[in-house]
């Protein structure tokens, strides 16, 4: 059957109505939507002072399987339930013996007296793809089929973030317009985590006051992904001065030359699939579903705004220095700057 899984919306209420599942498999992008579910959870489930008997973590590198068996068989003692966590199972990587008896013990869940949280914030349990892999969607089938629940925790827009990041914003004892929050949110790439950061450096700045989009350009450190970008559309408009400003920049928060040169690619790929969209008559849906941008819709307008006045053959030109520029750091001995400096040079004068 097809994996079933349940939004965030529904998981928030069926844990505020008390509806409480035997198990749960929790994945996704947004860590930190995830793992504030994972601590709420935990903490709506057993008292503070009940933990010591009736929590228990597993790393998935340190788990013993007939130890998680001993756990789920237990019965709460001063609390209503034992809870169970295990970060980063990945059913690819599981021993198929390990994965059978583990299937088996969350069969057995006794619902009325244990929950088992399986969550994932340091693997990858899509394998670089869009959904998850065979394995973990089967893993994740078998816990929906025995009366557990699955959810993804996927990016949100940046206009679902406004309202959160102005919570946040007034917890902290400011104020911020829509607009700069909208604005903090596309800077952030919608990662919760970053926003978190950023709305408290902002709180601090603005103490008690209104916090504008000219606060949030001033003081929300700009990101890799956005600095790379604004980096290819100063190299597309032929503005020297702001290419390399955007290149120091760049380099300065990541002294890694490949993986940044990957990111300043990425940016031109926006531009070039964004180019070739207009050229066949397809818009923001269709690149978005097609390059799997997910909630990125806002990079993908950003690409399609700023493409109009590049030729294609231009992007080739570009993404070819870019992948010559990647051959050479990784065989020669120039100094990394210098090469990537030498790049952005070609880039301008294509």
């Amino acid at each position: 059957m097809a994996l079933k899984l349940t939004d965030e919306a529904s998981l928030y209420r069926q844990i505020r109505a008390d509806q409480i599942k035997p198990c749960y498999f929790f994945y996704g992008k947004d860590v930190a939507a995830l793992e504030s579910v994972v601590k709420r959870l935990i903490a709506k489930l057993v008292p503070q002072e009940a933990r010591d008997l009736n929590y228990h973590f597993f790393p998935s590198s340190e788990m013993s399987v007939s130890e998680l068996a001993d756990v789920c068989a237990s019965l709460p003692m001063f609390s209503d339930r034992v809870v169970a966590a295990v970060n980063d199972f990945n059913a690819d990587t599981a021993k198929s013996a390990d994965l059978k008896q583990i299937k088996s013990i969350i069969g057995d869940i006794d619902p009325e007296t244990t929950t088992v949280i399986f969550y994932a914030t340091g693997d990858d349990l899509c394998g670089g793809r869009k959904q998850l892999t065979k394995s973990n969607a089967s893993f994740a089938e078998y816990i929906v089929e025995k009366g557990g629940t699955a959810v993804e925790f996927a990016y949100k827009k940046p206009q679902e973030l406004v309202k959160y990041i102005r919570s946040r914003v007034e917890k902290g004892g400011s104020a911020i317009t829509d607009g700069a929050a909208l604005s903090l949110a596309q800077a952030c790439l919608c990662n919760v985590l970053m926003i978190n950061n950023e709305t408290d450096k902002l709180c601090a700045y603005r103490a008690g006051e209104c916090i504008t989009e000219e606060d949030v350009s001033l003081m929300a450190a700009g990101q890799i992904d956005t600095d790379a970008y604004k980096l290819a559309k100063a190299v597309a408009s032929r503005n020297k001065k702001d290419s390399f400003a955007f290149l120091s920049a760049l380099y300065d928060r990541q002294q890694e030359a490949v993986p940044l040169l990957g990111v300043i690619g990425t940016a031109f790929l926006d531009l070039y699939r964004a180019k070739l969209a207009l050229m066949s008559g397809h818009g923001e849906k269709d690149v978005a579903a097609d390059f799997d941008y997910r909630n990125r819709g806002f990079a993908v307008r950003n690409a399609l705004r700023d493409c109009s006045g590049i030729s294609v053959d231009r992007l080739r030109k570009c993404l070819r220095v870019i992948s010559e520029c990647d051959a050479d750091l990784k065989s020669k001995r120039t100094d990394d700057r210098v090469l990537l400096e030498v790049a952005v040079t070609r880039l301008l004068n294509e």
